[in-house]
C-alpha cells in the first residue's frame, strides 16, 4: 500500500496534514526533516510529496531536486507561510525547475489545494529507490 509523504519541520502543521490527507482518503507517513522524509522514501512506497518550503538545514527545493533525481515522475506539492518577498520566488522556481504543484499554508484555500493535488491522475506508487 502507498502513502503520501508529508515533510514538514513544524510538528502542529504536519499534525493538521495528516489529519487532511486522511480525510481525503490517503494513508500520510509523517517526516521531521527532508532528510528523513528522503530516509522514507528510499524505503516505503510513495505515491506523492508534499513538503514546506522553509526547513532548518535541507528546505523544499533541495528536496524537491533530490527527489527528481530518485524519482522523476513523483507528483510534489510545496507549501510555504512565508513573507512572499521570500517564498514567492522559491515556489515559483519549485513549479517551474521540479514541476510542483505549490501552494500557502495560510488563507482558505490549502484544504482545496490538497483535495486537488491529491486527485489528479497519474499517482501511482513509486517503490524505493534499489
Amino acid at each position: 500500500m502507498s502513502a503520501i509523504l508529508i515533510v514538514d519541520d513544524n510538528p502542529y502543521f504536519r499534525d493538521y496534514l495528516c489529519e487532511a490527507v486522511r480525510r481525503l482518503g490517503e494513508t500520510p507517513i509523517m517526516a521531521a526533516s527532508a532528510r528523513e522524509g528522503l530516509l522514507l522514501l528510499a524505503t516505503q512506497p510513495v505515491r506523492a510529496v508534499i513538503s514546506d518550503l522553509l526547513m532548518p538545514e535541507m528546505d523544499g527545493l533541495e528536496l524537491a531536486r533530490e527527489i527528481r533525481a530518485i524519482h522523476p515522475a513523483m507528483p510534489l506539492l510545496i507549501l510555504s507561510d512565508g513573507a512572499e518577498v521570500i517564498t514567492g520566488p522559491c515556489l515559483r522556481a519549485a513549479q517551474l525547475i521540479y514541476g510542483a504543484a505549490i501552494a500557502e499554508k495560510s488563507g482558505g484555500g490549502l484544504g482545496d489545494a490538497l483535495a486537488r493535488f491529491l486527485a489528479q491522475p497519474g499517482k501511482e506508487a513509486c517503490e524505493p529507490a534499489a
